[in-house]
């Protein structure tokens, strides 16, 4: 798996490609805690480049979701191809967690 970070306005985005599974979900998330800036006011993951999510990978991001909003820091997902889409639709994630076609969208929705 390969993560990505770049920032616009005090925005993290967070790229992901390869798989999110049980070997890669937690070096993902530490790479992820670890870029997250005091000051960011929002992240987004961008998962255009995921080519799979296991349960591993949503229970990270939960943990990830979870986080932010306790320090009261937007969170969104964007960009999933079909397949990742699908996992997160039956998961019920994109009911507590914004999904965006686009970067764009994300974050004008942020």
């Amino acid at each position: 798996m390969e993560v990505t970070f770049d920032r616009l306005d005090r925005v993290l985005f967070v790229s992901a490609s390869g798989r999110l599974e049980v070997n890669s979900a937690m070096p993902y998330l530490e790479e992820v805690r670890a870029e997250i800036a005091d000051d960011d006011r929002a992240v987004i993951m961008d998962f255009e480049g995921l080519e799979f999510l296991g349960s591993a990978g949503l229970r990270v991001i939960f943990m990830i979701a979870s986080e932010l909003q306790k320090r009261d820091v937007g969170f969104a997902l964007c960009a999933p191809p079909k397949p990742i889409a699908k996992v997160i639709r039956l998961s019920g994630m994109e009911k507590v967690i914004p999904v965006h076609p686009s970067r764009a969208d994300a974050l004008h929705a942020l």
